[in-house]
């Protein structure tokens, strides 16, 4: 096969592909989007990925919608321009409930100019203010306007700062400063060998019998993953290691600090995986999530030596970050409609609260065409006169006795499978409408791991058009009405 014929395949079927995916977010009322800028080969890339919850089985689908180039700077405007234009382009613009991306600060002014705010529904107040009509009229017209959606910040990502930010501040200059400092030199050593010579790495597979890690920059995870495996050496094959390849052994106080180090930082590394994992990838798992860890460090406290004030300071970071997202209404929704949780993440005197809060979602949810409500033109001409107007709210509809009924019958259930939402089909459809917004924006970075694969050196000559469209056919692959290599 030539380059032309290819490249021709690739235009055909990629528009094949996106007329796929349109015709599927047609059908969908909610969606989630996930951004994120990526750079490679001196080049900038914007990707967007939707994801949106099936009526009837309740399984996640996703597809990436866009890789495009992004040659201006990275800009808040900008990065709101190039977003609001990929909704509109696949028509979804009324259907996003949440864009999520990262705490970058283009990211976030992009949705506190032009995104949803929800402060201002709760503006109550009396006083009267007098606007310059002709001055608001000025500032419409000089430049475009766009709107976007609510803006979710990346769980995982700020749990990831917190470990990388946090961490190392208390780490440094706490009371064990010294021996973090010294530990974390001595590890490096052995990294910075086993990344530079082959030979190290064949060393320590051979003492160790083990692959050995070497850290990411960008990613705690992989640091703490290393450090875990470093922890985990016998001494005596540890002191091995660090003679073969020349670097300072660790003393034995060194030794336990690392161990206590890992054993107290695991339930925040579990944290980041369950966030950023695909199986459990919806909201209603972040205050659960937050909530354990926060109970799991606490737990850990009395019996620590040396990391005490490394989990004192864990746990205001935490407070401090995610404060607004333990008081969100739609993330208590969200694991309130989740079998999984229900209520039992809450404790016992605010279970009712949050019981009657989920009933009034329920009853709000209710269609004003279903047939308690629907009345004929002579019901609603005697509805019209002053004996019955007055309508009170201790006297419930049968509507209301049904929909309590169901939410009862959902909190007391026992199944924690989402199959059992088939049952409740109004908690049903609070489920998908809060638990749509994922928790992380892992998905768009996938797309780009798969980017990386193609956009590679030997191929970065690949036009900017034709690198997005192989690298979304790759990536929507389960979206393609045929196979690429089909013939015609």
């Amino acid at each position: 096969m030539g380059r032309k014929t290819l490249m021709q395949r690739i235009d055909r079927e990629f528009a094949v592909m996106k007329e796929s995916v349109i015709s599927k977010l047609i059908n969908v009322d909610t969606v989630c989007t996930t951004a994120d800028i990526w750079s490679a080969q001196n080049r900038s890339f914007f990707g967007v990925t939707c994801h949106w919850i099936d009526k009837d089985s309740l399984e996640r689908h996703s597809a990436a919608l866009a890789c495009t180039r992004l040659k201006d700077q990275h800009t808040y405007d900008a990065v709101a321009a190039k977003l609001n234009e990929i909704h509109a382009e696949y028509r979804i613009q009324n259907k996003v409930k949440s864009t999520v991306m990262d705490n970058g600060s283009n990211f976030v002014k992009a949705f506190r100019e032009f995104g949803v705010r929800e402060e201002e529904s709760d503006d109550c107040s009396d006083e009267v203010r007098f606007l310059d009509v002709s001055c608001l009229l000025q500032e419409d017209g000089d430049g475009e306007q766009f709107f976007l959606p609510q803006h979710q910040r990346c769980a995982a990502h700020t749990l990831n700062l917190i470990a990388t930010n946090e961490i190392h501040k208390a780490a440094s200059y706490g009371p064990s400063r010294k021996m973090y400092r010294s530990v974390m030199a001595k590890c490096s050593s052995i990294w910075n060998k086993a990344h530079r010579s082959s030979l190290a790495t064949e060393v320590i597979q051979e003492i160790a019998n083990m692959h050995f890690t070497v850290p990411s920059v960008t990613r705690w995870n992989s640091e703490f993953r290393a450090i875990t495996k470093l922890a985990g050496l016998p001494e005596e094959k540890l002191r091995e290691i660090c003679d073969k390849l020349d670097v300072p052994r660790l003393h034995p106080q060194e030794s336990a600090f690392l161990k206590e180090y890992t054993e107290v930082l695991k339930p925040l590394a579990v944290a980041i995986d369950i966030l950023q994992g695909k199986s459990k990838c919806y909201l209603g798992f972040l205050i659960p999530t937050l909530l354990s860890l926060k109970t799991k460090l606490f737990e850990k406290m009395p019996h620590l030596l040396y990391n005490a004030h490394i989990v004192t300071s864990i746990r205001e970071a935490i407070e401090q970050r995610f404060g607004s997202v333990l008081a969100s209404h739609e993330a208590k929704m969200a694991t309130t409609t989740l079998p999984k949780f229900r209520l039992s993440w809450l404790s016992p005197e605010k279970r009712e609260d949050m019981k009657r809060t989920l009933l009034q979602e329920a009853i709000a949810l209710e269609p004003l065409n279903s047939p308690a409500t629907v009345r004929d033109d002579n019901s609603v001409k005697s509805d019209e006169s002053e004996e019955n107007f007055f309508v009170f709210n201790n006297a419930k509809s049968s509507s209301d006795s049904t929909t309590y009924d169901e939410v009862r019958k959902y909190l007391e259930d026992s199944d924690n499978n989402l199959t059992s939402l088939k049952a409740f089909p109004i908690v049903k459809r609070l489920f998908i409408k809060y638990n749509t917004t994922l928790p992380s924006s892992a998905p768009v970075e996938c797309l780009f791991s798969h980017g990386g694969n193609l956009l590679t050196s030997s191929r970065n000559r690949m036009s900017d058009d034709h690198m997005e469209q192989a690298l979304l056919l790759r990536y929507n692959k389960q979206h393609c009405p045929r196979d690429l290599a089909q013939d015609d």
